[in-house]
């Protein structure tokens, strides 16, 4: 039933309401009174709410409410609390308060408290979502132990980072790269001096009844020479190289250009190949002319110098290695 209240207007203007019993809502003073709990029953449809509103409101279980307007005053707790129950339901309503306490007591009078004595149980409205007292401690543990298990994932992750690396096993550690440099097992003992024959005595290499011009080197090593062993070749991307030096002491070697630029500068072994470029104007300086022989095509063209003191700047252009040879100015 809805909250109905009448209003007035006083002299001044002013609006004065005051609260009327339920018997003026119906318009029927003379109906007989019923119940306080289907005056309470008929009040509530008339205001269009449901028992479980009301009970959400009052915080009053719903089952109290029924026996309230079902006038089964056994199911209630006790004469107090229904006489409490009561009373905030009519107030709910918007009832006349005092008038249905008077009433609900004479409806009761006679009744003893304990024949109706019943446990109360006050609604919350939030008892549906409420975990029991056991849940709520396995609860807390639950947290208890997901918020040890993150602090543990996190320190041992820290760790574990600032752990050093182990070094690889020796097995598995990179090999150093190997200088390609010959065995000194393999390596041929300088050659005896050979004092060189008075200038008047013809050399033994030259045809006979010829003399060799004076500057030219022996076209082919001296015969106490050994084999020379395998060696390094230096210049293989020089594809197409006429001229290759061939070391068979060591020595230093300075391939240089007109404009300064260095090709190779550095001591090769006995065995050593360097495979001189393509260029015009390269000059070739060593610091052992008697170990540098020069190969022009393939072919042996002697060596830089017949002692093995230095050679400086000496062509290394094909026409001049042909001329030293055939012993024309180079």
């Amino acid at each position: 039933m809805t909250k109905v209240t009448r209003l007035t207007v006083d002299d001044g203007g002013n609006i004065k309401s005051r609260r009327i019993h339920l018997r003026e809502i119906s318009g029927d003073s003379d109906t007989p009174l019923e119940t306080v709990g289907q005056d309470l029953r008929a009040a509530r449809l008339r205001r269009g709410d449901d028992l479980a509103t009301v009970s959400k409101s009052l915080k009053i279980r719903k089952d109290h409410l029924e026996a309230i307007e079902e006038d089964r005053l056994d199911a209630l707790p006790g004469r107090t609390y229904a006489v409490g129950f009561v009373r905030s339901y009519a107030d709910y309503l918007g009832l006349d308060v005092g008038q249905v306490i008077e009433r609900f007591k004479a409806e009761i009078a006679g009744r003893s408290d304990t024949e109706t004595q019943q446990p109360v149980t006050v609604i919350d409205e939030d008892d549906n979502r409420r975990l029991p007292q056991g849940w709520k401690i396995i609860a807390g543990v639950v947290l208890l132990l997901m918020a040890y298990g993150a602090y543990y994932v996190l320190t041992s992750t820290n760790t574990m980072m600032s752990q050093p690396v182990a070094p690889p096993p020796q097995q598995l550690a990179p090999k150093p790269v190997a200088v390609q440099t010959p065995p000194p097992a393999v390596l041929t003992p300088p050659p005896q001096t050979i004092v060189a024959p008075p200038a008047t005595t013809p050399d033994a290499t030259a045809a006979p009844g010829t003399t060799p011009a004076p500057g030219a080197a022996p076209a082919v090593p001296p015969a106490t020479e050994a084999p020379l062993p395998p060696g390094q070749v230096y210049g293989s991307a020089n594809h197409g190289a006429r001229v290759v030096l061939r070391v068979h002491q060591p020595a230093r070697v300075l391939v240089q250009g007109v404009d300064g630029m260095v090709y190779i500068n550095r001591t090769l072994q006995p065995g050593d190949t360097y495979q001189v470029p393509n260029v015009v104007g390269l000059t070739l300086t060593t610091t052992n002319a008697k170990a540098v022989e020069l190969d022009l095509d393939g072919q042996a063209m002697g060596y830089a110098g017949r002692d093995s003191g230095m050679a400086e700047a000496l062509s290394l252009d094909p026409q001049s290695i042909v001329d030293r040879s055939s012993g024309g100015p180079g």
